[in-house]
């Protein structure tokens, strides 16, 4: 099997963002990168063929990026790290509904961040983007999983929770229980902006009607701004520290003893590391890689 692949897919498929990065098979690790490319988000909460379609086509993207007719299915080895897989049905459902490619791997989306940012080796991971996930790979090869129970009741920390919290906070402040300062006038302006809303609509109704659609992933949009705002706007200052409490929980129940490295990853690791305590600062490693580059990892193995 493995002689028939000519190139290696790297996919991160995410609640917000699909990201493909390619490369020739046989090239050693971190080297034969031929392009990438970027898509809308594949996390399976919406369905296994909506996540298929949406790395097809990012998958077709990157040869496109790359100069490369499309080729045979049966050229390509496949690694997945993809949100959600962690849920048994939606395991099923993604890998039963799978294009037939030359060879595939799937993980969830932690796995492939945890290899991505330590190669490979012992390591600690906490995964900061429209969820939340903390993966540890021990000494002994045991792996722990804290958080990642989904949105809403879990991934907290993450862009969907500030979110929720931002838009609770509008929510107060519109009532006159909380004072109004420019996190929620950038809440309101994002509800009308994406539900197109008349201006003569009031505030209260744009906001409901921004709700009625709200998923995981509106939510998470929201936290951008919470994170534009921080600076100037007490209320998203303290969903960044009580978002920050959140991942220092998750570190320790990772690695109580404290003796792996950790990274800190995800599209909102940069705006929370400053508000983390000192000490939990000072633990912090550089990721080697991404997750594309874990999802590669899993690409390689599967021809093994």
């Amino acid at each position: 099997m493995a002689n028939s692949i000519d190139y290696l897919v790297g996919v991160d498929g995410g609640g917000t963002k699909t990201l493909v990065r390619l490369a020739r098979a046989g090239a050693a690790p971190g080297h034969g990168v031929l392009a990438q490319a970027a898509g809308p988000g594949s996390a399976l909460r919406n369905g296994a063929a909506a996540a298929w379609r949406a790395i097809e086509a990012t998958i077709a993207d990157a040869f496109a990026n790359a100069g490369l007719p499309l080729p045979s299915l049966q050229q390509l080895a496949v690694g997945v790290g993809i949100a959600g897989y962690n849920v048994a049905q939606w395991a099923s459902e993604f890998r039963a509904a799978a294009p037939a490619y030359g060879a595939l791997e799937i993980a969830n989306d932690g796995v492939a961040t945890l290899l991505g940012a330590h190669e490979g080796r012992p390591g600690a991971v906490i995964a900061v983007g429209t969820g939340t996930i903390g993966i540890a790979s021990d000494l002994d090869g045991s792996q722990r999983v804290v958080d990642g129970w989904g949105f809403p009741t879990g991934d907290d920390g993450s862009g969907a929770w500030m979110g929720m919290r931002a838009v609770h906070h509008a929510q107060q402040a519109l009532d006159g229980r909380a004072a109004r300062g420019p996190l929620t006038e950038a809440v309101l302006a994002l509800c009308r902006e994406e539900n197109a809303d008349d201006d003569a609509r009031s505030e209260r109704d744009a906001l409901l009607d921004w709700l009625a659609l709200a998923d995981q992933a509106a939510f998470a949009r929201v936290a951008r701004q919470v994170v534009a705002h921080a600076a100037g706007d007490a209320a998203a200052r303290g969903i960044l520290q009580a978002a920050a409490a959140e991942i220092a929980l998750m570190a320790e129940a990772l690695d109580p003893a404290r003796r792996l490295p950790l990274a800190l990853c995800g599209g909102l690791a940069a705006a929370l590391q400053p508000y983390l305590d000192a000490r939990l600062r000072q633990r912090i490693v550089a990721a080697r890689s991404d997750a594309a580059d874990g999802a590669l990892l899993l690409a390689r193995r599967a021809t093994q």
